[in-house]
């Protein structure tokens, strides 16, 4: 590969890894300590229409999981320390995405599902947080609280989650076909020039 388009390449990864770090960084940290809840879907949008968006300007495979690992190293210094639950998930979201873009392109359809996956990583990974620090007794509790209410409730409870977790993972997804309009919009407003490096490289 020629070295201009090597040099491309990085500076995409630079800019968009410290970006998304940078989001991290300063909005992470305030929802975290403002206990926003499932703050961590909300991340998870901004990251999804950052690598989405990226993606559209630069379609090399490899470039998201970069981006991501730059991202991570971002928020380690952020915080002062190695903290293995947001450097996971920054790692993790950014390589769902990187495989869904490198099987299916940078389309709407990959962006959105990107997107998701990255959501659905997110609340999971929060649910497996919430398990080992206070333990099954959790869930048990969770369960039978919602049994209790059952009784109340239109509908069912378990379909009440998985509407509630269906509707939070929109979210990211959502995020991720923003972030691809946002890039095929910025690419359509410059006709003149490519962004872009042409189609998926392998």
């Amino acid at each position: 590969m020629p070295e201009h388009l090597r040099l491309r390449q990085l500076s995409y990864a630079v800019v968009f890894g410290t970006l998304w770090g940078t989001v991290e960084m300063t909005a992470g940290g305030l929802l975290h300590a403002l206990h926003v809840p499932f703050s961590g879907i909300l991340l998870a949008a901004v990251g999804a229409a950052i690598l989405a968006c990226q993606r559209a300007l630069c379609p090399v495979r490899g470039i998201t999981i970069t981006t991501g690992c730059l991202a991570a190293g971002i928020k380690i210094f952020s915080m002062g320390g190695v903290y293995l639950n947001p450097l996971v998930a920054v790692l993790m979201e950014a390589l769902l995405a990187e495989c869904i873009f490198s099987l299916f392109g940078a389309s709407f359809v990959a962006a959105g599902l990107a997107g998701f996956l990255m959501g659905l990583w997110s609340f999971a990974q929060g649910l497996l947080t919430l398990v080992l620090l206070y333990g099954i007794h959790w869930i048990e509790a969770s369960a039978s609280a919602l049994s209790r209410e059952a009784p109340s409730l239109p509908v069912s409870p378990v379909v009440l989650l998985f509407l509630a977790v269906l509707l939070l993972v929109s979210l990211p997804a959502s995020g991720g076909v923003l972030g691809l309009w946002s890039a095929r919009r910025f690419q359509g407003a410059v006709p003149g020039r490519t962004f872009g490096l042409g189609r998926e490289n392998a």
